[in-house]
């Protein structure tokens, strides 16, 4: 598991989706407590039974990795880590 999930990114530049829906992934299993294979992508996030409290820190520490305000709100237009990952990917 890598110790920069929180980090603040260096570079100016917007990850690629991919990366994006990884770093993601590895958050939700983290705070879950499951494994990274057990998270589907394309699945809504809230079905892994996070409140918003917790979903709120999620949106935070991304914003805080991409080194950019992100609306927690954003979740209801880009519900699963797929869609939010090629948002945040082309949005930036």
């Amino acid at each position: 598991m890598s110790s920069n999930l929180g980090a603040t990114r260096s570079t100016d530049h917007t990850p690629p989706a991919p990366e994006i829906e990884a770093w993601l992934i590895q958050r939700l299993a983290t705070l879950l407590g499951i494994s990274a294979d057990e998270i589907n992508p394309d699945a809504d996030i809230d079905e892994y039974g996070l409140d918003s409290i917790l979903a709120i820190a999620i949106i935070d520490e991304l914003g805080t990795w991409l080194n950019r305000k992100i609306n927690p709100r954003i979740l209801e237009d880009y519900p699963s880590i797929a869609s939010l990952a090629e948002y945040l990917s082309t949005s930036g």
